[in-house]
């Protein structure tokens, strides 16, 4: 019964017919060639189980898996086994051995057959994969450095070949653009070599290169002009045409470094092996703002923006999802398109589709369309999804590089050319027919290559299904900075103005821009937007009008976050906190405010495409608790929690922060909702809740000048001026909540910056006592706010005027207890887990306890509270349980304001996983 339900996965079982000791109870043959063998009982027979598995390892020792399972021992009762099989969540499995050798690390899974399909399929990966993918970086990347290396001895090669890259990928570091080029001709190399093992016609890569670069030429030629595949090899035809130049002893020293690369990394079929190497070999991404989506993070996104969604499609019928359309305006090498083919091909398998070589080709051909502005990341995201299947011969893809830079009059923008049209014109193709090389025009890249276009011709982008994008998160001159300084400011303007008609700003970065253009173009009712960005969308205020544009034109359904310390990002390349975002179109006129969004706060990030597919399935079988209601959801996979879901109202959300993301767990999410909302104190495991009186921080307070006004207006100096200043944020220093000034400025008589003079006296005028922490290390800081003993102004602390001293000392009280604490995190600005930004407007927004609400004898008895603990040492944030400061502090809030006893608040945000930085 198994192995037909696996056979009925997509996988290729075979069961033992007659009960012989030989002969494994399931082998399943994978594509790659390798076996995996399953002995099964019942769950009472763990022990004779683990025996049978060890005598299985000596008897069959060049098996890649041999798997342990466990049915449930309910199924023994049953009469009909096979359906209750097939329904069973509870079936056990665990990996035994490979290749003779018992696993040393045993991790015991819990689910469905369907679940025992998905960890076959990727048990090469988890394997070998994964290691082989690490090594294969390191042999490929010093094979191109070598070529590279080569290259850069012959000046006129060198200086062609960058010319090109530089021309076609906007890359300036010429040793960056040699690397680029070597690794191209790595790419096609290695396709070459795969589509010999499966096409007759196509000679090896070994038999090519017996006629040096002109017998790869030829080779690459005849495919391109006789198959297919031209976005896979005519860049690297062009840096053949250079190097064919170059003395023969070049040839051999350039080239067979990465035929000798190739030959060490055939095993990686199916790895996306060139989008990581991308990923990892060039030096440029944090400078550009390609921080590529991890393939975990793109086969989590890709499979729950398919759940339940399109209602109409049959995924049984090859041609039927291939009449989506989906796209991805920053497309880089591909790895979110991948993730919709494999998910695409996934979902056929599973109801029973029989066409996965047909649906991949439909996918390709016909739903799948791809922009970027590099070439090169184009031809890789090409390759990677001709090598899904190297048997398919494709007719066309739609895949294009965008014209990004100025000239003339005219101005291109890249994919952000679709803002408020939906039709760009082609101007030139890289390798035009008797024409010359143009830049700043757009590329189709297609089954045909590409090739020259008739003037006049377009790229367009389709009205959408789905728009899924991991878009740039650079601001635009960063971007663009690539460009000669005058080029780049044309291009900012004109990115401004077209932005000023769209609910985005350039504020934010490029993706606020990226989502206005893609939105538009979405069905209505039925449109999906699914989104890699970084997590400050959902907080920042630079992202406010993209969240606007979010509530109103779609209704907001998953949020993903990761609270993972050891990886709060979704991306390669980048360590910045980031969130898996998916939303759906509304109909025309359809302004439903009863609409709900589910938060995921997963406490551990997927490590690799089965542990997505897993995670994938337990979100979408754990219903989300209710903010408004009580208990936590806790997501579980193998018999361990790895994260929360909670459900909050459009009314919780819209014109407002996305708080659901702000806390790993939901009873943190619901205290710092109803106090921020409303200003009632609950603390979770209480029945009642207490209310108090909160307003915004500017409504009594006026925030200082930051930062970078001070270096305007002022030079630093150790010597005594009448100018005190609080420098640093030493937390071996500010250990109390009372300070004093250990600095002074001096005014400038020239300010910078085009001030008039006499401006550091008036940015003196906003010089204050209460001082607040601008950016926070959460897992090392002792204190968010302090009193100093004279006025001062910060480098590192906003100034904040109030009132009086009272008010200062209630203040510096409430944001350093465990509520203040609550409604900072829970308004915060996260840029990189821990590592957190109180921005100006957000301060000014806080909301903080309220002095005119208090009693004399109240305000009095805080301003005690204060002398007697300002003086005394806090402990780290994430020791605030047992400290003896903060649980004085809490314990006098509680009994001065009424409130009840904020203990189990204090705990749960010590081990929050963004103050302590550990996993929960």
């Amino acid at each position: 019964m198994l192995a037909r339900m696996l056979g009925g996965y997509g996988a290729s079982a075979r069961a033992e017919r007659r009960s012989r000791g030989d002969t494994p109870d399931v082998r399943v043959d994978l594509r790659t060639g390798d076996s995996v063998l399953l002995e099964c009982k019942w769950d009472g027979s763990r022990r004779l189980l683990e025996e049978q598995l060890d005598e299985r390892l000596d008897a069959f020792p060049d098996a890649l898996g041999l798997i342990g399972v466990l049915y449930p021992e309910r199924l023994r009762r049953l009469e009909n086994v096979e359906d209750a099989l097939e329904a069973a969540q509870d079936i056990k499995w665990w990996l035994h051995g490979s290749r003779g050798e018992r696993t040393p690390e045993r991790r015991i899974r819990t689910g469905s057959a369907a679940e025992l399909s998905d960890h076959l399929r990727a048990l090469p990966l988890e394997l070998e994969g994964a290691d082989l993918v690490i090594a294969a970086t390191g042999v490929v990347g010093y094979a191109v450095e070598r070529s590279a290396e080569e290259v850069a001895r012959h000046q006129r090669m060198s200086r062609l070949i960058t010319d090109l890259i530089a021309q076609t990928d906007q890359e300036k570091d010429l040793a960056a653009a040699r690397r680029i080029a070597c690794l191209v001709l790595f790419n096609a190399i290695a396709f070459q070599d795969r589509l010999a093992a499966v096409n007759g016609d196509v000679p090896t890569v070994s038999e090519s290169w017996r006629a040096g670069i002109g017998g790869l030429r030829d080779a690459w030629a005849r495919i391109c002009d006789e198959i297919d595949y031209v976005p896979v090899f005519e860049l690297g035809i062009s840096v053949l045409d250079i190097l064919s130049d170059a003395p023969p002893d070049t040839h051999q020293l350039a080239i067979e470094p990465l035929i000798g690369a190739m030959n060490g990394t055939r095993r990686l079929e199916g790895h996306d092996l060139s989008g990581r190497l991308f990923h990892t070999l060039l030096t440029d991404a944090k400078f550009t703002g390609a921080y590529y989506t991890s393939v975990s993070a793109a086969t989590l996104l890709a499979r729950l923006v398919f759940q339940d969604w399109p209602s109409h499609v049959d995924w049984s019928d090859y041609e039927f999802p291939a009449l989506l359309n989906v796209a991805d305006l920053a497309c880089g090498t591909g790895t979110l398109l991948m993730a919709v083919a494999s998910e695409a091909e996934r979902r056929h398998v599973a109801a029973g589709g029989e066409n996965a070589a047909e649906l991949h080709k439909a996918m390709v051909e016909q739903a799948l369309h791809g922009y970027d502005v590099q070439l090169s990341a184009v031809h890789f995201a090409a390759t990677s999804l001709a090598m899904l299947n190297p048997h398919i011969e494709f007719d066309r893809m739609n895949l294009y590089v965008m014209p990004l830079g100025g000239e003339g009059s005219s101005v291109s923008l890249g994919s952000l050319d679709f803002l408020g049209q939906d039709e760009v014109a082609v101007q030139f193709a890289l390798s035009s027919e008797g024409g010359e090389e143009t830049a700043g025009s757009a590329v189709r890249v297609s089954g045909s290559g590409s090739r020259g276009v008739e003037e006049g011709e377009t790229a367009t982008l389709p009205e959408l299904d789905l728009a899924i994008m991991n878009p740039p998160f650079t601001r635009p001159q960063l971007l663009f900075g690539s460009l000669p300084n005058a080029e780049r400011r044309r291009i900012q303007r004109e990115l401004n103005s077209r932005l000023r008609s769209k609910r985005a700003t350039a504020n934010a970065g490029m993706g606020a821009a990226f989502v206005a253009a893609a939105s538009p173009k979405l069905k209505r009712g039925e449109g999906r937007l699914a989104l890699v960005l970084p997590v400050t969308l959902c907080t920042g205020q630079a992202w406010q009008q993209t969240r606007s544009l979010i509530e109103s034109d779609f209704t907001l359904d998953t949020v993903i976050v990761s609270h993972d310390p050891k990886r709060w990002n979704f991306s390669d390349s980048t360590d910045l906190s980031e969130v898996l975002l998916i939303a759906t179109r509304r109909a025309e006129g359809d302004a439903s405010a009863q609409n709900r969004t589910t938060f995921v706060n997963l406490w551990r990030n997927p490590d690799g495409v089965l542990d997505a597919h897993r995670l994938a399935q337990a979100i979408t079988d754990t219903a989300p608790a209710d903010v408004e209601e009580s208990g936590a959801a806790l997501i579980e996979m193998d018999g361990r929690h790895i994260g929360e879901a909670v459900s909050m109202p459009s009314a919780a959300v819209a014109g407002k922060k996305w708080l659901g993301v702000q806390f790993s767990r939901a009873d943190l999410v619901r205290s710092a909702h109803r106090l921020l909302d409303a200003g009632e104190v609950w603390v979770p495991g209480e029945i009642e809740a207490r209310t108090v009186s909160l307003c915004r921080l500017d409504s009594i307070g006026t925030i200082g000048p930051d930062r970078r006004r001070l270096i305007d207006g002022f030079d630093r100096t150790a010597s005594v001026t009448a100018y005190p200043m609080v420098e640093g944020h030493d937390t071996e220093q500010r250990r109390s909540m009372s300070c004093s000034p250990d600095a002074y400025l001096s005014p400038l008589p020239k300010p910078r910056g085009g001030q008039r003079p006499g401006y550091g006296e008036r940015l003196w005028q906003q010089a204050a006592q209460l001082l607040v922490a601008e950016r926070i290390r959460l897992d090392t800081a002792r204190v968010v706010a302090m009193r100093s003993e004279t006025k001062a102004l910060s480098n590192t602390w906003w100034e904040v005027q109030v009132e009086d001293a009272p008010t200062e000392k209630a203040l510096a009280l409430w944001l350093n207890s465990s509520l203040g604490l609550l409604t900072i995190l829970g308004t915060r600005t996260s840029t990189e887990g821990s590592w957190v930004a109180l921005k100006k407007g957000d301060l000014e927004a806080l909301p903080v306890l309220d002095p005119r609400c208090l009693s004399e004898e109240q305000t009095r008895n805080l301003s005690g509270l204060f002398d007697e603990l300002a003086e005394k040492d806090f402990e780290r944030l994430p020791g605030m349980a047992e400290c003896a400061g903060r649980r004085r502090l809490d314990d006098g809030i509680s009994e001065i304001l009424g409130l009840p006893d904020l203990s189990a608040i204090r705990r749960l945000l010590a081990s929050e996983p963004v103050v302590s930085n550990e996993r929960l």
